[in-house]
């Protein structure tokens, strides 16, 4: 056998594994792109829904004075606007000195990996802790 044919023998499927590798490694690249957007947009939409919802209990303790009526309007306002995402347990503070209250909330994001994952799980289930005041009428 010539040298020429030798060399040809042993390169046989070479790039159809390099094809495969580069397919892999696209697919595994653009499922962790896909999932890290999703729980920064998760994680965005948390934030301002948090912020919402204290807004509105501090606004309820100051004409009310009821720590339980502000952390049901706190709760009330997640809910209609976002059915996913939920007070924690603990999740609202009053501030009775100041009238400020804090809520915590917490959204599962639709990931297509990193919720099934145990390493990535927490990742995946944003929270936000946003404190407000009354405001000024």
């Amino acid at each position: 056998m010539n040298a020429e044919a030798r060399l040809r023998r042993d390169e046989s499927g070479l790039i159809g594994k390099m094809v495969l590798i580069w397919l892999v490694l696209v697919a595994v690249i653009g499922v962790a792109s896909i999932d890290t957007v999703s729980i920064a947009f998760t994680k965005f939409r948390t934030t301002d829904i948090a912020t919402d919802a204290a807004a509105t209990a501090a606004n309820t303790w100051r004409d009310s004075h009821s720590e339980q009526e502000a952390c049901d309007a706190a709760r009330t306002r997640v809910s209609q606007e976002d059915s996913g995402a939920a007070v924690t347990k603990n999740g609202c503070v009053v501030n009775q000195a100041t009238g400020e209250v804090t809520i915590t909330v917490r959204k599962q994001a639709a990931t297509l990996l990193a919720s099934r994952l145990p390493w990535t799980k927490k990742l995946s289930k944003p929270q936000a802790v946003e404190t407000s005041g009354p405001t000024v009428l």
